[in-house]
């Protein structure tokens, strides 16, 4: 296809990338999708090629938050650096470290992933004006990302600190860590898994603290947003 300049001059139209003609802005529903895919395979099963397929779609996901999310010329930088070393120390990781080793490496590089896509999809929420199906996705993909985010982070604990990280000494690995995050997240505190060492109690309550906060501001948000859309159709608010 082509577009015409001037008559008679054909300026090829610019080529869209693979992303480009399959989302939008502020399409966060492929972003849920991918994080729901990400818990579902964690939740089966902690095999290694588990790993890194949920690694690879936290991977799309950043870049997808970053297209989506239409982020200042800055952000969008950053995404791809993040994106590209990520990429990069992953596998070496994989490559060059030993297990125990790269199992650490790969929770660090996820902490950063997750982390770039939250502030990417928060900041794109935040300065959002009206409440839509596309900003509620947003907002789930934002709260699912700090569970994930912190399972990363006593994963990396795990890794760092000697003796084991639970005190009923269940295993310590990706499915554990995840349920771990998010029922301390949710605060359902159901005791089977508790923390044996306080720097991992210390940032499970942190965890705790985060989520509520979380979903105190954020609902807030969104309502206040709600509320002066329903202000501004009302009769008489019109000048």
């Amino acid at each position: 296809m082509t577009e015409r300049d001037e008559p008679g001059t054909a300026v090829p139209r610019p080529r869209r990338s693979f992303l480009a003609r399959r989302t939008g802005t502020d399409d966060f529903g492929i972003v849920l999708a991918l994080l729901v895919t990400a818990y579902v395979a964690y939740a089966l099963s902690s095999a290694l090629w588990v790993e890194l397929v949920v690694l690879v779609l936290y991977l799309f996901t950043l870049g997808l938050a970053v297209r989506t999310s239409r982020p200042m010329p800055r952000q969008k930088r950053t995404g791809r650096v993040v994106l590209a070393v990520s990429a990069a120390v992953a596998a070496f990781a994989l490559v060059a470290l030993p297990a125990t080793t790269a199992d650490g490496v790969l929770d660090g590089v996820v902490c950063v992933i997750l982390l770039t896509a939250l502030v990417v999809i928060l900041d794109r929420i935040l300065r959002r004006t009206a409440v839509t199906a596309q900003s509620l996705a947003g907002a789930l993909s934002a709260y699912l990302i700090i569970g994930m985010f912190f399972a990363s982070v006593f994963g990396l604990m795990d890794s760092l600190t000697p003796g084991p990280f639970f005190a009923s000494g269940e295993a310590a690995n990706a499915r554990s860590f995840q349920y771990f995050s998010y029922t301390t997240l949710t605060t359902l505190g159901y005791g089977d898994y508790t923390a044996a060492q306080f720097p991992g109690r210390s940032i499970a309550t942190f965890e705790a603290l985060v989520g509520q906060v979380f979903l105190a501001v954020l609902v807030a948000r969104l309502v206040a947003a709600f509320h002066g859309r329903g202000e501004a159709v009302l009769p008489g608010n019109h000048e």
